[in-house]
C-alpha cells in the first residue's frame, strides 16, 4: 500500500478514537471473531482488511452491544451473524451502500435471523436513485446500482455530454483491472448491472454487454456472467 494510502486508512479509522474509549483489555477480546471477519473478507471481496485494531475493537464492542439488543450474546451468536452478513453480502451492497465492517457493525442491533428469508434481491430501478447524489462516490454507486443506472443519474447532475462522459467512466472502468482488489470491485459493479437489466435505450450503457465485453472477459464461469 503506498504511503499516503496507509496514512489515509489510519486517519478515517481514527476516529472512533474520539467517540468510545477503549480499555487495553478489550485487545484481547473477539480474536477468534476477528480473525475469521479478516479471512472471510479477503475471501469474499479480494482485499485485505484495513482497519487499526482499536477501530477493529470499537467495532466488535458495538456489534456486541447491537446483538445483545435483541439475543442474548454469546460467541456463537457473534459467529453466526458475521457468517450471515458475509452469506448475504449483497443485501448490504443493495441496502447499505456498502460492506464492511463498520456497516455490519451499525446494522447488529436491527438483526434478525429472519432476514434469512428478507426479499432483498429485488432488481434495482432508475427511480431508486431520485435521492442519491452519484458524484459523491461514483464507484460506490456503480456497485450498488450497476453502471447503467448510476452512469445515467451521474449525466443529469453534471450537466455533461452523454457521450464524453462515457468515454471518461469507460476509461476509469479499465483502471480497475491492474490490481486484485479493484477486479473485486470491477466484479461488483458488472453484477449489479447484470442483475439490473435489461434497460431502455435512453440509459447510458444499456448495450452493456457490446460496451463493456472486454471487461466481462476478466470473469469467466461466474453465475452472473453467462
Amino acid at each position: 500500500m503506498k504511503t499516503f494510502e496507509g496514512k489515509l486508512v489510519l486517519a478515517l479509522n481514527s476516529w472512533y478514537e474520539n467517540l468510545e474509549s477503549v480499555e487495553d483489555t478489550d485487545f484481547v477480546k473477539y480474536e477468534f471473531a476477528k480473525n475469521k471477519f479478516r479471512t472471510l473478507y479477503l475471501k469474499k471481496t479480494g482485499e485485505f482488511l484495513n482497519i487499526t485494531q482499536r477501530a477493529q475493537v470499537v467495532a466488535f464492542n458495538k456489534i456486541a452491544h447491537g446483538l445483545s439488543e435483541n439475543f442474548e450474546f454469546t460467541d456463537a451468536l457473534l459467529n453466526e451473524y458475521l457468517e450471515w452478513c458475509f452469506d448475504n453480502y449483497d443485501f448490504f451492497l443493495k441496502k447499505r451502500k456498502g460492506f464492511n465492517l463498520n456497516t455490519i457493525a451499525h446494522f447488529a442491533k436491527e438483526w434478525d435471523q429472519d432476514l434469512l428469508k428478507f426479499e432483498y434481491d429485488a432488481k434495482v430501478t432508475y427511480k431508486d436513485l431520485k435521492e442519491v447524489d452519484v458524484k459523491e462516490n461514483i464507484f460506490i454507486s456503480f456497485e450498488t446500482y450497476g453502471i447503467p443506472f448510476a452512469a445515467t443519474k451521474l449525466s443529469t447532475e453534471v450537466a455533461n455530454d452523454q457521450r464524453q462522459l462515457k468515454q471518461t467512466i469507460r476509461t476509469k472502468l479499465d483502471t480497475l483491472t491492474n490490481t486484485k482488489e479493484d477486479l473485486a470491485r470491477l466484479r461488483n459493479m458488472l453484477r449489479s448491472t447484470v442483475e439490473n437489466g435489461p434497460y431502455e435505450s435512453g440509459i447510458m450503457f444499456h448495450d452493456y454487454r457490446l460496451c463493456f465485453e472486454d471487461l466481462f472477459s476478466y470473469f469467466p464461469g461466474e453465475p452472473w456472467n453467462q
